[in-house]
């Protein structure tokens, strides 16, 4: 299964669905999908659904995407990505990910709820 992704240009909002099961090459795959869509926008936020997933992400996953995000900073800098979570794994994995993406110019945060993710994404910086 792949990471799904949907580019909503009137909310400028980028909603990406997560499968059970994921690897770096997934999400390098989905993201460079993004960037060459003809709707992508760098500035837009982006709200990831992790409800699905039914693994925790090891360091190497973790360290995999963030370098990913620091290789192709130009085209993710300067937005929110909420994160959607239910489970107490992946919502550790998703604390233990915005830690070691601080340096980067991404505010991430983590919720329970696609409602809560969206208000907290139009809140200004």
């Amino acid at each position: 299964m792949k990471i799904n992704y949907k580019i909503d240009k009137e909310r400028e909002l980028i909603i990406e669905t997560w499968p059970e099961i994921i690897t770096v090459e997934d999400y390098e795959h989905v993201k460079l999908s993004e960037f060459s869509d003809a709707d992508f926008n760098s500035s837009y936020d982006v709200i990831t659904d992790l409800r699905k997933v039914a693994m925790e992400f090891d360091e190497e996953i973790i360290e995999g995407i963030v370098n990913f995000m620091k290789i192709n900073s130009n085209k993710m800098k300067n937005r929110k990505s909420a994160i959607i979570a239910d489970s107490p794994q992946v919502v550790a994995s998703s604390l233990f990910f915005g830690q070691k993406n601080r340096n980067l110019s991404v505010k991430v945060s983590v919720f329970s709820s696609m409602n809560a993710a969206y208000k907290w994404i139009k809140e200004n910086w």
